[in-house]
């Protein structure tokens, strides 16, 4: 079995400087980086795209010779289940990366899945090649044949984070980095002879007969002296205790014998002191680490791509490359406010505009829609509500650092704009095709199971107290007025009575203002009888800007 995720799933990224050291302990023989970058996966690839985009010092270190290996002999069947839907109806990019599962983020339109195969569960080797294809194209910095075998960290006063990372490969070179913080399932539910053991693998043992068919066995039946064996033949222990059942579930023999195990993250390579912590319950073959992606136990260790899964999962898309492509943009730019000063990239409009962002946002993201519940939009006012900065697919759970992770003021309130199920949609023991699985009327959206933005407003930030307080199954903490948007069969929310106008409304009640729009006319009427002006007129008319073609009496 396979002990790591380095040839695909598991990249690990740090960083470190390339300042001359005068600490007395400091080595002096190692290849000094800004960040280092550990397997050439998808995760990997997609990080140095942003890295090599930003100008910044890295290095990917990958122990095969190419781009991808994972994918070179998983999966063993050779169809990925990753979908590349050809055709969307639209020519918008961003929607279409909804529907494509296999992509990497990136400028150029040439190296979109689409052009590499036509097919809607691709083969396996076309994820090589075009795994490849984008790291010769962007010209990535990669060292191939380099495994990683040790990892450790050392304080050090002029590192960002108190410590350097220490690097060593499989040919005892060093690197220093900146510290910077099915069928055969069918088969076994219809009882045709195929069987499906769930179990510890250490507690289980294969056993193969006289006549060479394989028996499973617990292992307590085996003397304890040759219980560490994967294979145990008859002639050396007994096959059956004289005591056990004779139901035992899998007590007939096998032609074959398939172990479905899984993947486990190779803690293995770093020493005691630099070892991240394993994750909680279900999710302990995962490194244990923050919304942000940091290790919980290292600062300016961070795991992405499918390593980075304790996060989601079995909640959202982030273990597959659908998924950690926008995971590994957030962490860019942490990283890049961090270490860099550069502020979380923003878009600032007047108010008036912000009814039509967010609409335009929950109908067209990907980050949004294939992370849902993890990466959120956030809407940042300016004092007095009259502008708004909109930020793209924050960490959620981060959200009481937001000011310390973006640079950006949360001071006037803010809203928290989220895609997420239903708190029954997918309930243990539920059956999923209920006939009142869905609700079509604005008034039930909060009873909406599907996939379906939720919107939330604060009037400041949540502290990271109510963060761990919320409630059991809430992504966040309760907001001071929250608005659901009807579900939608096509997840289109556009309709101008079910969609449109009750989040506009919602949007007036939380401002305490007016967002619509009004020709010339009635914006001069309103400035000769009222105080106060919609933002509408204000940003308009009364800066001589009025609609075109509208006489004024």
């Amino acid at each position: 079995m396979p002990k790591s995720w380095m040839g695909c799933t598991f990249t690990m990224l740090m960083a470190s400087v390339a300042f001359a050291s005068s600490h007395a302990t400091a080595r002096t023989d190692y290849l000094h980086l800004d960040y280092c970058v550990i397997g050439a996966g998808p995760g990997g690839l997609q990080m140095a795209y942003f890295l090599q985009q930003s100008q910044r010092h890295y290095l990917v270190f990958e122990r095969s010779n190419l781009s991808g290996s994972f994918f070179v002999r998983y999966p063993r069947h050779r169809k990925l289940i990753s979908i590349n839907k050809q055709y969307t109806g639209k020519q918008n990019k961003e929607f279409n990366l909804r529907h494509d599962w296999n992509s990497l983020l990136s400028h150029d339109d040439n190296l979109l899945y689409k052009h590499y195969t036509k097919d809607f569960f691709p083969h396996a080797d076309t994820m090589v090649h075009y795994l490849n294809n984008f790291t010769n194209r962007f010209d990535l910095k990669i060292r191939y044949n380099t495994e990683i075998t040790w990892i450790e960290a050392e304080k050090h006063p002029k590192a960002w984070s108190g410590h350097y990372f220490y690097l060593t490969d499989q040919n005892d070179y060093h690197y220093r980095c900146r510290a910077v913080n099915n069928a055969m399932l069918d088969t076994y539910q219809l009882k045709s002879l195929d069987g499906l053991l769930e179990g510890d693998l250490a507690n289980i043992a294969i056993v193969q007969d006289r006549k060479g068919k394989l028996r499973l066995r617990l292992r307590f039946h085996f003397d304890r002296s040759n219980a560490s064996q994967d294979v145990l033949h008859s002639n050396d222990q007994r096959l059956l205790s004289v005591e056990e059942a004779d139901n035992f579930s899998v007590r007939q023999s096998y032609d074959r014998v398939v172990r479905c195990l899984g993947w486990n993250f190779d803690f293995s390579i770093f020493n005691n002191l630099t070892k991240p912590k394993r994750g909680r319950g279900r999710t302990n073959k995962y490194p244990l680490i923050k919304a942000t992606y940091e290790s919980e136990s290292m600062p300016g260790m961070f795991i992405i791509g499918t390593a980075g899964h304790s996060v989601d999962f079995r909640k959202s898309a982030g273990g597959f490359i659908h998924g950690f492509r926008y995971t590994a943009r957030a962490v860019h730019h942490l990283l890049e406010h961090r270490y860099h000063g550069t502020t979380w990239p923003a878009t600032t409009l007047p108010i008036i505009h912000l009814t039509n962002a967010i609409i335009k946002r929950i109908n067209e993201a990907s980050g949004l829609y294939q992370m849902f519940s993890v990466l959120a939009d956030i809407v940042l006012l300016r004092k007095n509500a009259t502008e708004f900065e909109y930020l793209e697919e924050y960490p959620i759970g981060a959200l009481p650092h937001l000011q310390e992770n973006t640079g950006r003021n949360a001071a006037n309130g803010l809203f928290v704009i989220n895609l997420e199920y239903g708190s029954n949609f997918s309930r243990p023991e539920a059956d999923v095709f209920h006939p009142s699985r869905s609700v079509g009327e604005p008034r039930h959206a909060w009873l909406s199971n599907f996939l379906h933005p939720v919107i939330y407003f604060y009037k400041r930030l949540p502290t990271e107290t109510e963060m761990m307080q919320r409630p059991k199954l809430w992504p966040l903490p309760r907001p001071h007025y929250i608005h659901h948007v009807v579900e939608d069969f096509l997840t289109d929310w556009t309709a101008a009575k079910a969609h449109i106008l009750p989040l506009r409304r919602f949007l007036e009640n939380c401002l305490d203002t007016d967002l619509r729009s009004f020709f010339a006319e009635s914006c001069f009427k309103f400035a000769l009888t009222n105080p106060h002006v919609p933002p509408f007129c204000h940003h308009g008319y009364l800066n001589m800007q009025g609609l075109l073609d509208v006489e004024i009496f």
